[in-house]
Formats: structure tokens, C-alpha cells, sequence
């Protein structure tokens, strides 16, 4: 939730409907036997609010969350924010630039980050009406 947080943030103040896709996308990837729920989401995207608007908040949150996660889930993170980003349609240059953030703190190999972007833009090609 941190990572897609950031990412929203990264071109100006988040709107209802980020927060509401932010919560959407964490709950198709929560994998354990039971659901995190609306309280739960909510405690957990205020945490990242927070940290978010401390001084070197994104850096120690990034730290955080490379602490975390493995390299498979860091993966998973990666290719969530991507998919918030190609499915915000206007793809910001800040946008870029904290996926590029992530990629790299992440140690994504190349060739595994242009897959991700690549099935990203593929997969939400038709969400967004392109290919019609």
C-alpha cells in the first residue's frame, strides 16, 4: 500500500478515486486465508499517509518496505504500482520517476521491470479502450 501511495502521491494531492483503486488493487494480492477488510486497508493506508508526510518519509518507507518484502514480493509490489500508473491513463513524469525509484530499491533486473511495464500496459489495454 506504501508503494502505491507514494505513487499517487508523486503528482500532486491523492483523490477519492486513487484511494479507492489504491484499496482495490491491495486486496486482489492479499494472499492470506482471510481478508484484510475496510478497517484494516484503512488503518494501513493512514500508516502510509503518515509516513509518507514525514521529513525522508518515501526513503525510510522504502527501506521499510524492502526490509519486508522478498524479492518475489517486491516484484509484486513493483508491478501493482506500475498497473496504478498505466491505469491512471496520464502517465506524469513524477510517476516515472518513483517507478524508477522503486525499480531500483527494489533491485529489479532490467529485462523483469520492461516485462512488468510491458504486461501492465497490455493487460489494462483494453480497461483503458485502446486496441478497439
Amino acid at each position: 500500500m506504501f508503494c502505491l501511495l507514494a505513487v499517487a502521491h508523486a503528482d500532486g494531492p491523492v483523490g477519492a478515486c486513487e484511494l479507492d483503486l489504491i484499496v482495490r488493487l491491495v486486496e486482489t494480492c492479499h494472499t492470506s486465508g482471510e481478508a484484510q477488510g475496510k478497517t484494516g486497508a484503512a488503518a494501513s493506508l493512514e500508516l502510509a499517509r503518515e509516513l509518507l508526510s514525514a521529513e525522508d518519509g518515501l526513503e525510510s518507507g522504502l527501506v521499510m518496505v524492502c526490509a519486508a518484502l522478498d524479492s518475489a514480493r517486491c516484484a509484486q509490489a513493483y508491478a501493482l504500482a506500475a498497473d496504478f500508473v498505466v491505469l491512471n491513463a496520464q502517465i506524469a513524469p513524477e510517476e516515472m520517476r518513483l517507478l524508477d525509484i522503486l525499480a531500483e530499491n527494489f533491485r529489479l533486473d532490467p529485462l523483469t521491470r520492461a516485462a512488468i511495464d510491458t504486461a501492465a500496459q497490455i493487460r489494462l489495454a483494453p480497461e483503458l479502450g485502446q486496441y478497439d
